[in-house]
């Protein structure tokens, strides 16, 4: 079958198109946790203290917050399949700079920055290849099939770059991980056709004007809660590595790879992401975030204080704080979609990453200052307060999206 033969099967197929686009998502990520996971090995290494290794977790979403508001917004008028591989090809810069360039805080930097932009390019605008070619009828359920698909990316990239250190080093993790991208590169370029966006007629404004999108408080709403949820859960993947490190050598007694358990954590998530979006369409999407936010921030409560406890019980814990992290997820962005101004799906995406990453940028380093000014308290103590800090970045998005429902009910009235 030839190239043009095989993209116009997937385009004829509803399933497959998603299939394509979800397994090139995750193809394209295999670089977005490998910093994570090499952390334990990284930090001392470049003599860092959890602030700097937070702020250069953060800068990453940094380069994604500069560059997104462009790349998702442009897609309301070129073919959001270019801007996903211009981000594909940026995401394996970024890793190959690092792998061969950086020795240190200030010459990762800014190839950290150019990963972050690459997420930019891939993320939202992939989601954009998506919706743009499936039928409406079918668009909720692929929304949470790809955002489900995001926790499939970050857990390969946690096992990649976790194996491959054993065997090739840090440099040969991030080399090995830049192969991602250029997988995902080859598998749009073969299997995904063309399309023009559909414009419904009314005058455009300027590409960055995204007055629309803030005057639309359902859409807000959930771009705010998105962001709470942004912030805790990338502060929750920058450090878990670290934290199931510390709990091993505390009171574990299990010599296991904590990259491998960061992993199934994120797996976790697919199945809760998926999940909750599920629920969102028979309870209601309200519902199901609420209800997801605030169980998020009380297992919050508890993750960080557990360290001491065994092992096993650990990593529990750990997994009930993923699920309920993620449930709401698919959920935001659908409901995101979902409220877009007639016209302005493209640059409701792009305020929905821009803002919801925002909080991303610094997250990690918030949690880093927690750790590095709580640590004359103990270990224990201090990862409990730096979790309790995760999960109070997502209570605060819980109360915008609250405020806003209510605004937007009072105006309908």
């Amino acid at each position: 079958m030839s190239g043009n033969q095989a993209a116009r099967a997937v385009a004829a197929r509803g399933w497959l198109l998603i299939l394509v686009v979800c397994v090139s998502e995750a193809l394209m990520m295999t670089g977005f946790s490998a910093y994570w996971s090499l952390l334990p090995v990284l930090q001392p290494a470049w003599s860092m203290n959890n602030a700097l290794a937070g702020w250069l977790s953060g800068v990453f979403f940094g380069g994604y917050v500069v560059a997104v508001p462009f790349l998702a917004a442009i897609t309301d008028r070129i073919d959001a399949r270019l801007i996903v591989l211009l981000g594909a090809a940026l995401a394996a810069a970024g890793l190959l700079g690092m792998a061969l360039l950086a020795d240190g805080f200030w010459t990762a930097l800014p190839w950290r920055i150019v990963a972050g932009a690459g997420l930019a390019g891939t993320y939202m605008p992939g989601l954009k290849v998506l919706t743009d070619r499936l039928r409406s009828g079918n668009q909720a359920r692929a929304v949470a099939f790809y955002t489900s698909c995001f926790s499939v990316g970050s857990a390969l990239s946690y096992v990649v770059a976790g194996m491959a250190l054993e065997w090739l080093g840090w440099r040969g993790a991030m080399l090995l991980a830049a192969a991602g991208p250029l997988l995902g590169i080859l598998a749009y370029l073969v299997l995904l056709e063309p399309h023009r966006p559909q414009h419904d007629g009314t005058p455009r404004g300027h590409v960055l004007d995204f007055r629309p999108v803030f005057r639309a408080p359902e859409a807000m709403g959930y771009v705010l809660a998105y962001a709470g949820h942004t912030a805790e859960l990338f502060a929750m993947r920058s450090w878990i590595v670290p934290f199931l490190v510390f709990s091993l050598g505390t009171g574990g007694a299990l010599d296991l790879d904590a990259t491998v358990l960061a992993m199934a954590i994120s797996l976790v998530a697919v199945v809760s992401s998926f999940g909750g979006a599920e629920l969102a369409l028979r309870f209601g999407r309200r519902r199901l975030v609420t209800s997801a936010m605030l169980s998020s921030f009380a297992v919050s409560a508890v993750v960080g204080f557990s360290a001491a406890l065994p092992f096993t019980v650990v990593v529990a814990v750990c997994l009930i704080y993923a699920v309920t992290i993620q449930a709401d997820s698919a959920a935001l962005t659908a409901g995101a979609v979902a409220a877009a101004p007639p016209g302005h799906r493209g640059a409701t995406l792009a305020v929905h990453s821009t803002l919801g990453f925002s909080g991303a940028l610094f997250a990690p380093m918030v949690v880093g200052v927690v750790l590095d000014e709580a640590a004359p308290l103990g270990g224990t103590t201090a990862w409990g307060l730096a979790f309790l800090s995760m999960g109070a970045m997502g209570l605060l998005g819980f109360f915008c999206f609250a405020a806003l429902a209510r605004y937007h009910a009072g105006r309908r009235d």
